[in-house]
């Protein structure tokens, strides 16, 4: 679904911009979503609420896949999201810590299925810790003590676009990977963290992105 949206967007672009084409790097995006999930309260009763969620394209997709069926096995996710099975395991384990989703052992199958308010009391074990080891795949959204770190590489990136104009997202990452090496602030963030940073830099109005994703300062006065 998400692929057929940017397919059609793509068809779009090259009729009015033509003979330019739009080449999507899906590995370094990010997805803003929001997510019902449920929590058990001190009193032991359970509660749905909305939260809002920035992962990787991946985890969207394998996400979307439930608006389709309310339960899917762990090879059927594979063939329709065209994942290896660990990968599909290791990105589905984001959504079950989440309590989006949980996970059910049925002989040899993982089922993977939406989660309801009755399910969270009755099969607690079913949210089995998964967890996923390689950064790059990890969903990613800031927290407190993150974004507190990430504001040190501000002024280096306000620096990068006042001197070059605008720079895209894979070179402020190597940039940063360069210049700020050697600081004390060592930089060991992934494109998808940085990705994360620029976008709320964008919302606090500092920088814009264009829809050619390349991002520099919002001058003053500019909406």
């Amino acid at each position: 679904k998400i692929q057929s949206k940017l397919d059609q967007f793509c068809k779009e672009y090259e009729k009015l911009k033509n003979p330019r084409r739009l080449v999507w790097m899906q590995q370094l995006g990010t997805v803003e979503m929001e997510v019902e999930a449920y929590e058990t309260d001190a009193d032991g009763n359970v509660t749905s609420y909305v939260k809002d969620v920035t992962c990787t394209p991946a985890h969207a997709t394998l996400l979307a896949n439930f608006e389709d069926k309310s339960q899917w096995t762990l090879e059927e996710l594979s063939t329709e999201a065209a994942m290896s099975e660990e990968m599909v395991r290791k990105r589905m384990g984001f959504w079950v810590n989440q309590r989006v989703v949980q996970v059910n052992r049925v002989g040899e199958d993982m089922i993977y299925s939406l989660v309801s308010a009755s399910e969270v009391n009755s099969n607690d074990h079913s949210f089995i810790d998964h967890n996923d080891d390689d950064e790059q795949e990890l969903a990613v959204s800031l927290g407190a003590h993150e974004e507190e770190e990430m504001k040190v590489y501000e002024s280096y990136i306000v620096g990068m676009l006042s001197n070059l104009g605008q720079l895209p997202l894979q070179r402020i990452h190597t940039m940063l990977k360069t210049f700020v090496s050697g600081s004390e602030h060592n930089y060991d963030k992934t494109p998808n963290q940085l990705a994360v940073f620029l976008q709320q830099l964008c919302k606090e109005e500092k920088l814009e992105v264009g829809p050619d994703g390349m991002y520099k300062l919002l001058k003053k006065g500019a909406k």
